[in-house]
């Protein structure tokens, strides 16, 4: 931003025209899942990064709750 408040650079715009629609990403999602159980894939890495996510929204919202900083 400039002194005065403005925006120095112009907006970019990204089109996603060519990534799926909600449709498209359930069934690569069960494309994906089927995969896994039909080729015996390990997906607990998965498992642990959506747990890794979970905690960091809930430090997230005990921090905004608190006023304090959450330690991870």
């Amino acid at each position: 931003m400039d002194k005065v408040g403005n925006f120095i650079k112009k907006d970019d715009h990204i089109t996603t025209e060519e990534e799926p629609d909600h449709d498209g990403l359930c069934l690569l999602e069960q494309q994906y899942l089927l995969n896994a159980i039909v080729n015996d894939q390990d997906l607990s890495s998965h498992l642990l990064d959506a747990i890794s996510s979970l905690k960091i929204v809930l430090a997230a919202d005990e921090s905004v709750r608190t006023g304090l900083t959450v330690i991870l």
